[in-house]
């Protein structure tokens, strides 16, 4: 028995985890998802903050989506929050998230900015941790957040 519980165990971590791959996006899916932003910024900036709000193109993939802000912090692409101004932004923690990304992101590379935040597609009021990827492109500050798998 003691076995056959052993056994039980592993495979509801594997189908926990798998779980997990199916509905939330990785670092990596992430970083491919900014890289294909920042492609799309470059070619047409209007057109691609339009397709990175409606999700067309793939653009939202599981729980990633990008999000672009102008010089003065107001977003705008994002899937809720257009308008809203990302340099108020901080996290239950009192890190300045927003201020943070707008301080450290540079053309041509990617940082890393990582706090606490709930998920809303969980539908519940617990925080985890989560990451954004960012960069600055065409004069936005754009980036994808992905949470940490627990």
């Amino acid at each position: 028995t003691l076995k056959s519980l052993f056994v039980v165990i592993v495979c509801s971590s594997i189908f926990s985890i798998t779980s997990f791959a199916d509905e939330f996006g990785t670092r990596d899916e992430a970083a491919n998802l900014l890289e294909r932003a920042v492609a799309l910024v470059k070619i047409d900036k209007n057109r691609a903050l339009d397709l990175f709000t409606t999700g067309e193109g793939g653009l939202i993939e599981k729980d990633l989506y990008v999000f672009c802000s102008a010089p003065d912090g107001t977003l705008l692409s994002h899937p809720r929050l257009i308008g809203s101004n990302v340099l108020s932004f901080t996290d239950s923690e009192g890190t300045p998230v927003g201020e943070l990304m707008f301080a450290n992101a540079k053309a041509r590379t990617t940082i890393e900015v990582t706090y606490k935040l709930r998920r809303p597609t969980t539908g519940s009021d617990k925080e985890y941790v989560k990451t954004a990827l960012v960069t600055r492109v065409a004069g936005l500050v754009c980036g994808v957040g992905y949470y940490h798998p627990e």
